[in-house]
């Protein structure tokens, strides 16, 4: 198969040899499956699947730069739609196989590519299949029924989990809380872009759907005792897949998200998710304000690294699926997460740095830009005391937030620091 050259530009560097040496082996790694395609084994399957390909297509474009994986990914699955808008869990097989969670990543494809790409004629022409997708999720709502789940194909949740085949526990009854969240979180996103794009009445009928399903969820599913919300009405399935989602769906904040937070994080006897889906968790961190948790993330990462020098494999050692070549490579989570920089406006038109640096005091990055290289050194003196020299692309504004106090950054190099007296902020 002929490669895409992905020639990575981005940068990371810190004091822990661990981190130096996957951001290393990572890179690497990722440049070797960037073919014209993003897919997820060199030596197995070697077909792109939506669920992963949202993951990967924010790892090439972090670092490189280069949209054009994330653009033909969009177009592949696109063009693999059924006429019911669902499209299909995977381009180049040979056989149509629908999971209808992955048609819900896809939009969060096109809502990732939005915010960091101005291509407005390119995401219009995708917006009937956005409202397709919806609209048949929304049929799968009949009559009272309060929470979804029952649906035809593959009622996928993740790889080995469940029974075995990811199945979405109680799909039969309809009532799975963690694909009433998914889609809550995808209507929203959903919102987003067509109150972009001129049609605010869908907008809000898209998030009064979303808060009328994430309200009923909780409703039958929350257990107060556990403080966790359970997989279905009947409280007998907890894990964290349902948590991560209810809290990226909105459908908790503020406190008792924190409190969630921590119960599955902490929880070992409630079902655990794998790396694929550690980008989900991330993401839930960043939210309630607990990014420093992240690095605690890594040892799944470095056992997979170890299992690569092993000549036989334990059968207790991840499944093949969940070693596949994108999902144990951390790269993208160092710069967004670690470093914090991501996009605050659509098209990166703004850019926001919120690092978290855990356990790390000395932290040099760069990444790509649309309009050129953002570079940030910190140096963190004290647990709420930081230096930060950050310089931004030409044209480009943003803003730094460090201890809950926020700073406007400009194009160009300035130097910040924060430094605490006395419980006070200067």
């Amino acid at each position: 198969m002929n490669q895409h050259p992905l020639i990575v530009s981005a940068t990371f560097k810190c004091e822990d040899n661990i981190m130096k040496r996957m951001w290393t082996t990572g890179y690497k790694g990722i440049q070797q499956l960037a073919s014209k395609i993003c897919y997820d084994a060199a030596y197995f399957e070697q077909l792109p699947y939506t669920g992963d390909t949202r993951i990967q297509a924010l790892q090439a474009l972090y670092l490189s730069g280069d949209d054009k994986l994330i653009k033909k990914a969009i177009m592949d699955f696109y063009n693999s739609k059924t006429p019911e808008y669902m499209t299909n869990t995977r381009t180049l097989g040979g056989r149509l196989k629908i999971i209808p969670t992955f048609s819900l990543y896809w939009i969060c494809m096109i809502y990732d590519y939005w915010m960091h790409r101005d291509d407005d004629v390119f995401i219009e022409t995708l917006l009937p299949s956005i409202h397709g997708i919806l609209d048949w999720y929304e049929r799968q709502l009949m009559g009272d029924q309060e929470m979804l789940g029952a649906i035809k194909w593959w009622n996928f949740v993740d790889w080995d989990k469940y029974n075995g085949w990811g199945i979405s526990p109680d799909p039969e009854n309809g009532k799975s809380a963690i694909m009433s969240f998914q889609y809550a979180y995808t209507l929203k996103l959903a919102a987003k872009l067509f109150n972009a794009y001129g049609d605010p009445d869908c907008a809000k009928k898209y998030n009064i759907l979303a808060d009328e399903i994430s309200r009923d969820t909780l409703r039958l599913c929350f257990n107060e005792e556990q403080f966790l919300i359970a997989d279905n009405p009947d409280q007998n399935s907890f894990s964290q897949y349902t948590n991560i989602w209810a809290i990226l769906s909105g459908a908790v904040e503020d406190k008792k998200a924190i409190e969630i937070m921590y119960h599955l994080l902490y929880n070992r006897q409630i079902i655990q998710v794998s790396i694929f889906y550690k980008f989900y968790l991330n993401q839930a961190l960043k939210i309630v304000n607990m990014a420093d948790q992240y690095q605690r993330q890594l040892a799944s990462w470095q056992r997979l690294r170890n299992m690569d020098f092993k000549p036989d494999v334990d059968p207790t050692e991840p499944i093949l699926a969940e070693r596949n070549g994108w999902s144990k490579f951390p790269n993208y989570e160092f710069l967004a997460t670690i470093c914090g920089i991501t996009s605050a406006a659509p098209g990166f038109n703004k850019i926001m740095i919120k690092p978290a640096l855990g356990d790390l005091t000395n932290i040099e990055a760069s990444m790509p830009h649309p309009n050129g290289t953002i570079n940030i050194r910190l140096m963190k003196t004290s647990k709420e005391s930081i230096t930060a020299e950050i310089t931004l692309p030409p044209e480009t504004e943003g803003f730094f937030i460090w201890s809950k106090k926020v700073y406007n950054l400009k194009s160009g190099f300035q130097r910040l620091v924060s430094i605490v007296f006395n419980g006070s902020l200067s």
